[in-house]
């Protein structure tokens, strides 16, 4: 070794190759390029997360609709069909729970038919009258008319006694007709047990995805030999992972308080937005240890769990 190491220093010289300054150059280029790539990592994410918030506030279900522009709901019930409507279960006389087919999470949805026909006959037997706080909330009904107008009831009940109040006018109805009102509450609570029924199927099949998750977790952390013990790689990935904590914390809070979480783009949009953070952070981050494949996974089973979840919620 000593005379290979002779004979290589007669060759190349025994100076250095690299002097200080020449260093401090490589050192700084190469930490530029990091800074680089971390902010172009970074910008992506903020980027696509920005844009899928975006793009479901667009075409979600808060935006301005073509409200009634006639003087009272029950002109409009005279004079055009219903299309269609939307019910939700609602105590609560502060919250809107129901909205547009196909955006509300587990809320009953009815085209032209005998449910259609039986609303129309309660709002055509409603009449204007005073404000009765003795009438409590029941339930709540989105609906679409033939002519693409909608409107937002807020349904209320005292004991065999029904009314309702126009979201958009503020303005209370009160069905007399005590024949039409029993059919329609006698028509909401049966509706009440199928809806209540589905929470069976539904923990079960919560259980189930959780359950194929830890285990599927499990067989890819062996088969990629990815460390467990160690949660965070640096002090940059941890404070990294703070902040993308609080955002999502955040942007939960302010659903919440919009009451957006009832919606289906309002859950798609947090589910979307949280899984690009963590696989993009997995990747930049733990990418020799291939932590974002768990990432992945999870995120794909999260999404096969939001589906189920809706679609046993419409059985």
């Amino acid at each position: 070794m000593t005379s290979f190491k002779d004979k290589l220093n007669k060759e190349i010289g025994e100076a250095p190759r690299f002097t200080q300054q020449l260093q401090e150059r490589i050192f700084h280029k190469a930490k530029q390029q990091s800074m680089q790539n971390r902010w172009w990592h970074y910008s992506t994410v903020m980027v696509a997360a920005t844009l899928t918030l975006l793009f479901f506030i667009a075409i979600g279900p808060w935006k301005s609709e073509n409200a009634s522009n006639l003087a009272t709901i029950v002109d409009l019930a005279k004079r055009e069909e219903i299309k269609q409507f939307s019910i939700a279960v609602n105590w609560e006389n502060n919250q809107f729970k129901a909205g547009r087919s196909g955006w509300v999470v587990r809320q009953r949805e009815y085209d032209k038919g005998l449910e259609t026909e039986l609303f129309e006959n309660v709002l055509q037997k409603a009449v204007l009258s005073k404000k009765d706080d003795n009438y409590s909330a029941f339930r709540d009904i989105w609906i679409e008319f033939d002519n693409k107008q909608t409107a937002k009831l807020k349904i209320l009940l005292n004991v065999d006694q029904l009314a309702f109040i126009d979201i958009k006018t503020n303005v209370f109805y009160k069905v007399n007709d005590l024949k039409v009102a029993s059919e329609f509450i006698a028509f909401s609570f049966k509706e009440d047990s199928t809806i209540n029924s589905s929470w069976i199927p539904l923990s079960i099949f919560l259980v189930v995805i959780i359950l194929v998750a830890w285990r599927t977790e499990r067989i890819i952390r062996k088969k990629f030999n990815i460390p467990k013990e160690q949660k965070y790689v640096s002090k940059s990935h941890q404070r990294t992972m703070y902040i993308v904590h609080f955002i999502n914390f955040i942007m939960l809070l302010v659903f919440i308080i919009k009451n957006w979480v009832i919606y289906i783009a309002a859950a798609m949009t947090i589910i979307l937005v949280s899984l690009l953070f963590y696989i993009a952070i997995d990747y930049y981050y733990g990418r020799e240890e291939k932590r974002h494949y768990i990432s992945i996974t999870s995120g794909l089973l999260t999404l096969v769990l939001f589906l189920g979840f809706i679609l046993i919620g419409y059985l």
